[in-house]
């Protein structure tokens, strides 16, 4: 059974600049908006608020993004729990959902609920709503990659539609209308085990737009751009994770057999390929490099385990939040940088957080940014 288990938390940080301005006979120190040498923020305190489910599913490792004055989620593998049992099947590759805001923008937790996955009827969650998992699924599967479930015909291997990353938002137009982007890769794989058929995949660039709505289960449409936008054997940039700013978006692959690397274009031309420049060698450069070039990599950018990259304007500071690799523990991990390419310190652990009793306890550790407070 899986769920999502969200988090406050309070973190202490140094601040290396504060600058003295004398006002008569005191002294002020102001901290100036300049962002420390190495911002290393360590937790204070954590209390587990509440499970964000949907008792009727039980999702597997959900991202979520801010929309239209909700939060949206994006989840992997989804079963149905089947009525009148504790039991869970008929899987999809892939769901979304939504889940409310309080007026002051905080999460709508509600003390108790509807028993199922993550739910007991009287614990916290915060309940995810929307449409039932139906095929096609959200994110749809290629017409080569046995659609539309993605399971094959010989029963032996099936293609996930999964996202490793949530939504990256590229514009929200003044009547509200949201524009995002989701990198997948074209995962071929044993139905039983998970053994990967391709090491690594093509990857496909889904465009997704979401017009304000009076209907609260209506989700943003989507479509595939383009079904391979990284070929086989490139580097997946985006499914690593990404952030936007400054208008650029940053988008973050990994290599192979190890490491992180890093590209950027225009928010306004995520299409274009012709747009990308990558970073090798401590510089910009509009020559892809090799998925083996070990020049593309980017130090500490990350442990290569799942995680979500985002900036902190309260900060002044990149920061990358997850897990650990290999590891199959609620360890999170963080590493923080003054800007994207770096200087990325050493990922250090964080918080370590309660498991779950399931053959794997806790993976595919993600931070919801967008839920912090604003004040």
């Amino acid at each position: 059974m899986h769920f999502i288990q969200i988090l406050a938390a309070s973190l202490a940080a140094s601040v290396s600049y504060a600058l003295p301005i004398q006002e008569g006979e005191k002294k002020v120190f102001v901290m100036s908006r300049k962002p420390a040498v190495q911002y290393r923020p360590q937790a204070k305190r954590a209390t587990l608020v509440a499970n964000v489910t949907d008792p009727s599913v039980s999702r597997d490792s959900c991202g979520s993004v801010s929309m239209g004055g909700r939060t949206f989620w994006t989840c992997r593998d989804t079963a149905v729990r089947i009525p009148g049992t504790d039991q869970f099947g008929w899987v999809f590759t892939n769901t979304v959902g939504w889940t409310d805001h309080h007026s002051d923008g905080s999460p709508a937790i509600q003390a108790g609920g509807p028993v199922g996955a993550g739910s007991n009827g009287t614990n916290n969650i915060l309940l995810m709503k929307g449409p039932q998992p139906s095929l096609p699924t959200f994110y749809p599967l290629g017409s080569n990659e046995c659609p539309s479930s993605g399971v094959c015909a010989d029963g032996k291997s099936r293609w996930t539609s999964w996202p490793d990353s949530p939504p990256m938002v590229s514009n929200t137009a003044q009547d509200g209308t949201v524009t995002a982007y989701t990198w997948i890769s074209n995962n071929h794989i044993t139905s039983s085990g998970f053994q990967v058929l391709t090491t690594q995949p093509s990857v496909t660039l889904h465009k997704m737009t979401y017009k304000p709505n009076a209907d609260v289960n209506v989700v943003p449409t989507v479509k595939p751009v383009d079904t391979s936008f990284w070929k086989a054997n490139e580097i997946a940039y985006g499914t690593y994770g990404n952030v936007v700013n400054g208008g650029y978006a940053y988008l973050y692959g990994l290599l192979y057999p190890s490491g992180v690397a890093l590209a950027r274009v225009p928010v306004n031309s995520i299409e274009d390929k012709t747009k990308y420049q990558y970073y090798v060698s401590g510089k910009w450069t509009s020559t892809k490099p090799a998925i083996t070039n070990p020049a593309a990599a980017v130090p500490n950018a990350g442990t290569t385990g799942q995680g979500t990259f985002y900036y902190c304007n309260k900060a002044q500071s990149y920061i990358w939040i997850g897990q650990n690799n290999p590891s199959v523990w609620a360890d999170f991990y963080i590493s923080t940088a003054p800007s994207p390419e770096g200087p990325w310190i050493t990922p250090y652990l964080l918080y370590s957080g309660p498991n779950g009793d399931a053959e794997l306890p806790s993976y595919s550790l993600q931070a919801h940014h967008h839920l912090l407070r604003k004040t």
